[in-house]
């Protein structure tokens, strides 16, 4: 498990994997998940137990994670499975994975687009899950979607931002992560809303979850940063993007963020081998890469500084 003062969480098998019309089959999959082990992030968000029909991408969830767990030699990795309502929390509870992560939207139209539920009553259902959650002792991350803008409402508001976060807290989680579900956040905005934010949560526990689509995920980093924020999480190869945010492409890329502070003397531990193998079972299995730091290795680079 990653020891540093900067810990990644790498979603590529969740929100990577769930948004890309190249889908992988289970072995394919547990591939993917042991070189991602060999990468040393801090967490792997490793599947979603959510209806087959909502995600194909992940149908094979359950079977996914029997392999997984059936071998004796467990990973050091703490690991996380997203959890949508009480029937994949049953499911969830089936393994030993320790951290589950649940949802939530800023935006009321976004969660009732999202999971056909109003916001309120889906902070509801939060309650249960959380409690639930709290009597097996798993810990729990909660995703603030929608914190930067939305793809209905536009933008919004700080106070709207402030009242989500108060009511995750209410639950007791022990994480939040606060997302840029469209990849619309700039510096100024990140800062406006952490300022917030961290009067109403340990800094410590919240972590940045972001997306490139205008280009400024990195920016966004370095402003979180200089807030006191260091848990930040990416998908390898940048894969992914929002299956209800037409145009939201891929989350910020994992290699990225590491190759980021690592070229600043901070303090972030990855075992650059594991990337290089993640990327290229990525691009050998035709999933849309879009780093930066990848396009360099597979046209056969090496990344200045680090390799």
């Amino acid at each position: 498990m990653q020891d540093s003062l900067i810990k990644l969480t790498d979603v590529t098998l969740r929100d990577g994997l769930q948004s890309e019309p190249t889908g992988l089959d289970t072995l394919q999959k547990l591939a993917l998940f042991d070189s991602l082990l060999e990468c040393s992030y801090h967490k792997l968000e490793m599947t979603s137990f959510s209806h087959p029909k909502w995600i194909p991408q992940l149908s094979d969830s359950d079977v996914f994670c029997t392999e997984v767990f059936k071998r004796k030699n467990r990973p050091n990795t703490e690991l996380m499975a997203f959890v949508p309502n009480e029937k994949g929390l049953e499911r969830f509870l089936s393994f030993p994975i320790r951290w589950a992560s649940l949802f939530t939207a800023a935006s009321g139209t976004f969660h009732l687009k999202n999971i056909n539920m109003p916001l309120q009553e889906g902070i509801s259902e939060l309650k249960k899950l959380t409690t639930r959650l709290s009597h097996e002792k798993r810990a729990v991350r909660i995703y603030i979607s929608t914190v930067f803008g939305c793809p209905y409402e536009k933008d919004i508001s700080i106070e709207k931002v402030s009242e989500s976060i108060k009511r995750v807290v209410d639950l007791g989680p022990d994480e939040i992560a606060l997302s840029d579900t469209l990849g619309v956040a700039s510096p100024t905005q990140m800062k406006k809303v952490l300022e917030k934010a961290i009067t109403l949560f340990p800094k410590e526990k919240i972590a940045v979850h972001l997306h490139n689509t205008y280009g400024m995920a990195l920016a966004n980093v370095q402003a979180a940063f200089e807030m006191g924020i260091t848990q930040f999480d990416g998908s390898t190869g940048g894969i992914g993007g929002c299956p209800y945010a037409k145009g939201a492409t891929g989350n910020i890329a994992s290699e990225e963020l590491a190759y980021f502070f690592q070229r600043q003397k901070k303090d972030v531990t990855v075992a650059w081998n594991g990337i290089e193998k993640s990327i290229r079972i990525l691009a050998q299995n035709g999933l849309s890469i879009q780093s930066h730091l990848a396009s360099i290795f597979l046209k056969g680079g090496a990344w200045y500084g680090i390799l």
